[in-house]
């Protein structure tokens, strides 16, 4: 799956993302995409919508395990790296929602994101 498969999953279930992707910049690289999937579900979090929240976490799921490696990279560097920005000020079952619905691959790449030596 590429980035462009990915706007039509991500549109499927988040029908709200449509307009942001009908501006070019923002669907124009995988980098892209995923950074604006990240803004929705920062708002989801923000709103403690759930239904959203969770569809939107499984979508990621599926993205990171059928993606293309751009698409796979892109996850891995701007949705695992905001991740513990947009957990950080929510309370502990908003956080844990949110790390109980990522794949053990999401998970375990978190992890290596937060514990890496010198940092």
């Amino acid at each position: 799956m590429n980035y462009q498969d990915a706007i039509a999953e991500i549109n499927l279930a988040l029908p709200s993302c449509r307009e942001e992707f009908k501006e070019t910049y923002k669907a124009n690289n995988s980098f892209m995409v995923i950074s604006t999937f990240t803004r929705q579900i920062r708002n989801a979090i923000q709103d403690q919508n759930q239904k959203i929240l969770t569809n939107a976490l499984q979508k990621m799921n599926e993205l990171y395990d059928k993606g293309d490696t751009a698409l796979k990279n892109a996850i891995e560097n701007v949705f695992i790296y905001a991740l513990d920005s947009m957990t950080f000020s929510c309370g502990i079952e908003r956080r844990t929602l949110v790390f109980s619905q990522l794949s053990s691959g999401l998970n375990s790449k978190y992890l290596q994101q937060v514990y890496k030596t010198g940092l």
